[in-house]
């Protein structure tokens, strides 16, 4: 039988980085951010990568990455880009090979974790007339949200990070996946 990782989606801020490294070393597995894969491995950042080379060369380096980490035979807590699930590809590999935990969070603690943050590429709009850089922000999130979370809800467990540590969540998802 295939190592089984634990793959997080969700929206980013969502807590996918910070939980991530949490959930591994209390497992003992080893954790992969993907989007930080990709800046080492291309010397880019993403936003870089956004603006020079256009968002359809990041997700297929996205998709190459994650392919990569989830063929690996150690366990791993791999930690997905925002969008990374949008991919089919990815969707079929990460659940053939893992369990995917779906970190859902709400739009306005969402805004609140992103704002002043500039790594964010598809979050770098500017407000149309008479609308506020927040109101702006807060838009374009709900848009994303909306686009993405059909394929968020295909998650094998849902956990909430609103309002809650990351310790909290941690325990949350110890106990999730100690019933599995």
């Amino acid at each position: 039988m295939a190592t089984r990782h634990i793959v997080l989606i969700g929206f980013s801020g969502s807590g996918k980085s910070t939980i991530g490294p949490l959930l591994a070393s209390r497992l003992k597995y080893r954790f992969i951010d993907t989007d930080q894969r990709i800046e080492t491995d291309t010397g880019l950042t993403i936003a870089e990568i956004f603006r020079h080379k256009g968002e359809q060369a990041f997700r297929r380096q996205e998709i190459q990455t994650v392919v990569d980490v989830l063929n690996r035979r150690r366990s791993t807590v791999v930690a997905l880009g925002g969008g990374a699930f949008e991919s089919r590809e990815i969707r079929k590999v990460a659940g053939e090979r893992g369990l995917v935990i779906y970190l859902s969070c709400s739009r306005r603690e969402i805004y609140r974790r992103l704002k002043g943050k500039q790594d964010r590429p598809l979050l770098d709009v500017t407000p149309s007339a008479g609308q506020t850089v927040r109101e702006a922000h807060m838009s374009r999130i709900e848009i994303l949200l909306k686009k993405r979370l059909a394929n968020y809800r295909l998650a094998d467990l849902v956990i909430s990070t609103t309002g809650k540590t990351p310790t909290l969540v941690t325990r949350q998802l110890l106990k999730q996946v100690g019933r599995r």
